[in-house]
């Protein structure tokens, strides 16, 4: 990418990654592009003439690109997060998923209660250990009975 052809105001994509964490990109806008070709976003990161941004390991530095392709990656991003909502919706309304969220709604209200009245506190470490205790006893109860409706 020929950085020095860039402008002001102009919008630029801004590669973060696509890969087995899933894709992520942004749109900006540029703030300022120097004669040398180091462009400045106006959320202040700055980007050397390569297109890599300044002071960050190459494993890890986001990357300017076209406008066209961040918007490709946004769109298969928010594709794959809408296809993972749906099947968890599909799996809430399996008996399976609906013990799962009573179990994980019971457990939350009891740690509240508890907190509420001044019981549940982790002055000797024991909160982890009496948290899976409850959820243990609770997801027994659940797998050995059948919802009442």
């Amino acid at each position: 990418m020929d950085t020095t052809k860039l402008t002001s105001n102009q919008k630029i994509g801004v590669f973060y990654h696509d890969d087995n964490r899933g894709a992520k990109a942004k749109i900006e806008e540029i703030a300022k592009v120097s004669p040398t070709g180091y462009v400045t976003l106006k959320n202040g990161k700055r980007y050397n003439p390569k297109g890599y941004e300044v002071g960050i390991e190459i494993i890890d530095a986001t990357f300017l690109c076209s406008v066209e392709k961040a918007q490709a990656i946004i769109d298969k991003s928010l594709a794959f997060k809408q296809k993972k909502e749906e099947e968890y919706k599909a799996y809430l309304a399996t008996p399976e998923g609906q013990g799962q969220l009573a179990v994980q709604e019971a457990v939350e209200a009891v740690i509240k209660i508890l907190n509420k009245y001044g019981w549940y506190a982790d002055e000797h470490g024991h909160m982890d250990t009496l948290e899976s205790e409850i959820r243990i006893l609770i997801k027994q109860y659940v797998s050995e009975n059948n919802p009442i409706n």
